[in-house]
């Protein structure tokens, strides 16, 4: 167990609390003490000013002139230039009387985005990026006193200055260094000590790493995946005897509006790829849809009963990839970790294979569908070692309809025939 609330611990929380479920009851269903749960709702509750005058006595008020404006003939209750609370001695502060008791809290009021008093609501993504922040300021600086700063800089400085490495300095003084060699790194890093990065033989060499890819590592999650996420997925299958079909996304370059949209079986390992036209949720949707109608809805729901995807933004329409255009439950999702890619690791490593033809930096905008079902053909016909020496398409030929190779146009290739590299599309155009 986790001694730090998850996100996804977070989004339950969030939707237990909008169902007015007690705060035991969401304590008992995570795993932990209900006081955790009290203090997490008490540190991130998010309070919005009020739409309106929030006096008791607003009503009656007869109150003017409190902002010294001789000529203002209006009642102060009415103005929105008067901060009631600071100017009126008579102010009395309104309160609702349908806050989520003993928390005070507007979860599970369905007033709450209409309601003009003051409002203290629990959101999950909020109070995990209030988390991540206090976190970070609390690991920020160093924890030794003026008096020990000084003798690490007596100590170390000179040494480093002398061409020696933190580390060799370090294991020199040992403990008569009260800190670790990272911790020596880092303050000469952030200029604490005398010594500087200069200093360090190989620091200025290094490049510095680029943190802008991680930006957007720590995803949102809407309270609509609950109950779909992993742990719910693997209570899921191990409850029902099905097959999982793994969905992502494979990218060109920046200036690509196209995506390949793959799915892949992972007893199977057999992969299929579709062209997106954007990498949108509607687009998703789309494929989906256009799937379903050369499948047949039986033929869907039975090979495709159960798909894991991750939480990019372009699988955020949850009931469209679940519902046909008919209202019908055609498929179950469910959604791995953030920034758990490991957790649905056979589209991933399949897409290793995608980049034999298609190496990364190449734009996708040149291919259409018949390009990328091609190539599939191709790697779905390639004898590999971790399936004893067969192809996908001779594993999937035994477990899937024989209908459902002929309505996608799949054909298997000639093993003499298979081509792994960026010649394919040559050949193909030459032959075309």
């Amino acid at each position: 167990m986790y001694k730090h609330l998850t996100i996804e611990q977070r989004v339950l929380i969030e939707d237990r609390l909008n169902k007015r479920i007690s705060i035991r009851a969401i304590a008992k269903e995570l795993g932990v003490a209900p006081s955790t749960i009290l203090r997490e709702i008490k540190r991130h509750t998010v309070v919005s000013k009020a739409i309106t005058n929030d006096c008791a006595i607003r009503q009656g008020c007869i109150h003017k002139n409190l902002c010294n404006d001789k000529y203002c003939a209006r009642l102060c209750s009415k103005c929105k230039s008067v901060n009631c609370v600071l100017y009126c001695t008579d102010y009395i502060k309104d309160s609702c009387g349908k806050r989520y008791e003993p928390l005070h809290i507007c979860n599970g009021c369905n007033a709450v985005h209409i309601c003009p008093h003051e409002k203290e609501v629990y959101r999950a993504n909020t109070a995990d990026r209030q988390y991540r922040n206090d976190l970070v300021a609390s690991r920020t600086g160093f924890d030794v006193t003026d008096k020990e700063m000084e003798k690490i800089d007596a100590l170390a400085s000179p040494l480093i200055k002398n061409g020696l490495s933190p580390y060799h300095v370090k294991q020199t003084l040992g403990e008569e260094l009260p800190v670790s060699e990272s911790t020596l790194r880092r303050m000469i890093d952030r200029c604490e000590l005398n010594a500087r990065n200069i200093d360090l033989r190989d620091k200025v060499k290094r490049s510095p790493r680029d943190k802008t890819q991680n930006k957007n590592r720590n995803k949102t999650l809407s309270v609509s995946k609950v109950g779909r996420f992993y742990e719910d997925y693997l209570k899921y299958i191990n409850d029902n005897d099905t097959t999982t079909v793994e969905m992502d996304c494979v990218e060109g370059t920046k200036e690509d509006t196209k995506a390949l949209l793959t799915l892949t079986w992972i007893e199977l390992s057999l992969q299929i790829a579709l062209v997106l036209q954007e990498k949108t949720s509607e687009r998703v949707v789309e494929a989906l849809d256009k799937l379903e109608d050369a499948l047949g809805s039986e033929l869907f729901k039975e090979v495709f009963p159960l798909i894991l995807t991750d939480n990019g933004g372009e699988f955020t329409d949850i009931p469209g990839m679940e519902t046909s255009k008919g209202g019908f439950k055609r498929t179950k999702i469910f959604f791995c970790d953030p920034n758990r890619s490991d957790q649905k690791g056979t589209c991933e490593n399949h897409h290793k294979m995608i980049r034999y033809c298609i190496p990364k930096g190449t734009r996708l905008d040149p291919f259409d569908q018949f390009d990328i079902s091609l190539m599939m053909n191709h790697i779905n016909s390639y004898k590999r070692k971790a399936l004893f020496g067969k192809s996908a398409f001779e594993l999937a030929k035994g477990a899937l309809p024989e209908d459902f190779f002929i309505l996608l146009g799949m054909e298997e290739i000639d093993p003499t025939e298979i081509v792994l590299t960026p010649k394919l599309f040559l050949h193909s155009k030459c032959n075309g």
